[in-house]
């Protein structure tokens, strides 16, 4: 079986120094980029099966890379890792196309869970950010 080709976007080096060696574990990370214009472009070249892009990146932020990911390369899930926990970001998130939402604080523990359940077609958010949630 082939590892999934992972793309990983944001604006920090040391992010994404950490996040390689977090997606390794689940697949093989084949780029990284610093802004959300990059993301788009580096998706459409390298056709990952999934890219985890930050929130808050220069050109292109992520919620705008995220729609034009979901609409030009619709094979590609995206994961949104950010420090951001409010429950509409979340869902703007989602009605962006965007499939996992984690948080940086705990890439550690859920990117390659968040990476394993988007590949499998479910929706995946950050555990904690879950409970934090308003009940309906």
């Amino acid at each position: 079986m082939n590892k999934p080709r992972i793309l990983l976007a944001d604006d920090h080096l040391h992010v994404l120094a950490n996040l390689s060696r977090l997606a390794d574990e689940a697949g093989e990370v084949v780029g990284a980029v610093q802004d959300g214009l990059a993301a788009v472009a580096e998706s459409l070249r390298l056709r990952p099966d999934v890219i985890v892009v930050d929130l808050a990146m220069p050109v292109v932020g992520g919620l705008d890379a995220a729609r034009r990911i979901r609409r030009d390369v619709p094979g590609t899930s995206v994961i949104i890792c950010t420090v951001h926990t409010d429950p509409i970001v979340i869902d703007d998130a989602f009605a962006a196309g965007a499939a996992g939402f984690i948080r940086k604080q705990s890439t550690y523990r859920d990117l390659e869970t968040a990476i394993r359940a988007v590949l499998a077609g479910q929706r995946f958010v950050s555990p904690e950010l879950c409970d934090e949630r308003p009940r309906s």
